[in-house]
């Protein structure tokens, strides 16, 4: 199985694409499409919306037009069909019979094969299995989401701080979960609560260091290593982990990208702004999901420059660092659209403060919105669900794949 990557740099020839999961007039108003299309546009976003950035004037006119003879759409910029703009970004709307046809259409010509790609690889993306390169090796999965279960080992983390602090019960804890049917676990020195205080390197380094060695030893599944310093990194990784979650994306650290580069480990880049001490002092955005997506989009290209393989990298929009609660709730219900990166979508929710906030419950008491938000990620198609509780994720993602594979 080869890994599941369509992500190359933009360097490359393929165009930018990104699924719209919840368009709406807005967006086909930022492709600079005339309003008074709107009437005509609007009632046909019920179908499925798939954003191409920068078209050249020529590809959007074969675009729009292909569209339109089929029974489709695309918004454009209101001057494409006078030739006053040089691009255009194109809004697609059209359900998966539209487009097969359309990429059949623009396969015939020549000009425009390589947005034929681009369409047909965002659009007829397979799902259901995973593939990653950890450490050069390749791993493979066959049911997705996979389970990250959290271990955190901190006295202070906000749900389970304290619990997993003796190195022995960490030891029974990571194999349990295992034994529940975790896919990785995912091993934290350092609290990023709203407010933590940074733990400094040697501390990180006792905390993390010999357990992971034990559980790589003990635990047949992959250790990933929650961390933002590149020497917590390097160590974790030769003592067996074979993957690093940094929730500052690799910006934290500036050695932290030549590490990940020069181990082979998969790597999750995650959106936060700031800090964990300051993250939510700065919670407010024009778009919270074009944002967060652009900054993922912009991480991606940079580990892809300095020579990291794409098929280690992973995404997460960071639901809960540097936002409130409509920015986490409109991340969540848009998760979808975080596919278009070309790379695998972790989303971190468990016992969150969002769900406190949604269900007026403390952090004892989230396990059923924690649930909620697994299922609609699991039918968005998230690739990867970072929880505590790894038996009941494990019992959701099994019933909601018996449920879509029933005959």
């Amino acid at each position: 199985m080869a890994p599941r990557s369509t992500r190359s740099s933009k360097k490359g020839p393929l165009p930018r694409t990104r699924v719209l999961a919840h368009a709406d007039a807005h967006a086909i108003l930022k492709c600079g499409a005339d309003p008074a299309s709107l009437p005509y546009m609007v009632p046909k976003l019920g179908h499925r919306n798939l954003l191409v950035e920068g078209v050249r004037l020529y590809a959007a006119n074969i675009l729009k037009q292909s569209m339109l003879s089929i029974g489709g759409d695309v918004a454009v910029h209101r001057n494409v069909i006078n030739g006053r703009v040089e691009a255009s970004d194109c809004l697609i709307m059209g359900d998966l019979r539209h487009y097969r046809l359309l990429v059949d259409k623009l396969k015939a010509q020549g000009c425009v094969s390589d947005l034929a790609a681009a369409i047909e690889g965002q659009v007829f993306r397979e799902e259901g299995t995973l593939s990653l390169k950890l450490c050069g090796r390749e791993r493979s999965w066959d049911r997705t989401p996979l389970i990250m279960g959290i271990l955190n080992l901190t006295p202070d983390s906000f749900s389970d701080g304290g619990l997993w602090s003796d190195p022995s019960k960490a030891l029974e804890h990571a194999v349990e979960m295992a034994r529940q049917g975790a896919d990785i676990i995912d091993i934290g020195g350092e609290s990023s609560r709203p407010g933590a205080p940074e733990v400094n390197v040697e501390e990180e380094l006792s905390r993390v260091v010999p357990l992971v060695e034990k559980i790589a030893l003990k635990v047949g599944v992959p250790v990933s290593v929650d961390t933002r310093k590149a020497a917590v990194a390097r160590a974790a990784v030769a003592a067996g982990a074979c993957m690093i979650n940094d929730i500052s994306a690799l910006a934290h650290d500036s050695a932290m990208i030549e590490a990940v580069r020069d181990t082979g480990a998969g790597i999750v880049l995650m959106h936060m702004r700031g800090t964990p001490g300051t993250m939510q002092a700065a919670t407010g955005y024009d778009d919270v999901v074009s944002e967060v997506y652009a900054f993922l989009d912009d991480r991606v290209e940079q580990c892809l420059d300095a020579g990291i393989d794409p098929c280690s990298i992973l995404v997460d929009p960071g639901i809960g660092f540097g936002k409130d609660l409509q920015g986490n709730l409109r991340l969540i219900r848009a998760i979808g659209e975080f596919s278009s990166l070309g790379v695998p979508v972790v989303l971190g929710h468990s016992r969150k403060s969002f769900l406190g906030a949604i269900l007026d419950t403390p952090v004892g008491e989230r396990e059923e919105g924690t649930d909620a938000v697994s299922a609609w990620a699991l039918l968005q198609g998230v690739d990867v669900l970072r929880v505590h509780d790894v038996k009941r994720a494990c019992r959701v993602r099994e019933t909601l794949l018996a449920i879509r594979g029933a005959s």
